[in-house]
């Protein structure tokens, strides 16, 4: 034990003999990491990486309390967002901190002051359920609305949330988000009522979904609700 730590020479197998790990040498206390790293990559899996402690809420979650499943490019602030509550609250709901990591498929707790009906303590989620819409529009014609919409110092920031969010598709909604910027309907319901906006099958329109995006935007000063 009190001998200096050897370097650890890793080696390919026969399936990776031009593999450039077979030519790396490591140092024995990177090797855990290094094997960490090496499966994830392995399993394909898709994390959020802020830290080094994995989080699975759904061991600790008190009966009956809503809970959320993290999906891809979630991070705290941007499920706190989703959820209408603070991050601060959400961690403490966890016991989790800042730099807890969290993978896609996680079961993250919510705090007391989001309720959960009988769906949502079943599946986790709330439903949006939503009819097709009247009008479709293709890629080209959102990107067309975006640049409408939106100034021009805007246009290239803009075009690229909508991208990643979406794929400009303004007809896609999952069970808490609508329309080319995935709106959050139970987090902006109440202001974007002021709009005129009364339901979310409204932001399945594309101009009406664009314009609901410059208003958060405004809102919050900055791209955070989408960061």
């Amino acid at each position: 034990m009190g001998r200096p730590a050897k370097a650890l020479s890793v080696y390919a197998d026969r399936g990776f003999k031009s593999h450039p790990l077979r030519h790396m040498v490591f140092p024995v206390r990177g090797r855990r990491a290094l094997l960490f790293a090496v499966t994830l990559i392995s399993l394909g899996f898709s994390a959020v990486f802020v830290g080094s402690t994995a989080v699975s809420a759904a061991t600790s979650c008190p009966p009956g309390r809503a809970t959320y499943t993290t999906v891809r490019n979630d991070s705290w602030s941007r499920i706190a967002d989703k959820v209408g509550v603070s991050m601060k609250s959400l961690l403490r709901a966890n016991k989790a901190k800042t730099s807890t990591m969290l993978l896609i498929g996680d079961v993250v707790c919510l705090p007391k002051s989001v309720k959960a009906d009988a769906e949502e303590q079943a599946t986790g989620r709330q439903s949006l359920r939503l009819d097709p819409p009247e009008k479709r529009y293709s890629a080209k014609a959102s990107r067309s609305i975006i640049k409408e919409v939106f100034p021009a110092r805007l246009h290239e920031r803009a075009l690229a949330i909508a991208q990643r969010e979406s794929r400009m598709n303004a007809a896609g909604y999952s069970w808490c988000c609508v329309g080319l910027f995935q709106l959050n309907w139970w987090s902006h319901s109440k202001w974007l009522g002021d709009m005129g906006i009364t339901s979310p099958q409204q932001l399945l329109d594309a101009k009406v979904n664009a314009k609901a995006a410059l208003a958060l935007y405004q809102r919050s000063g900055s791209w955070a609700p989408w960061e």
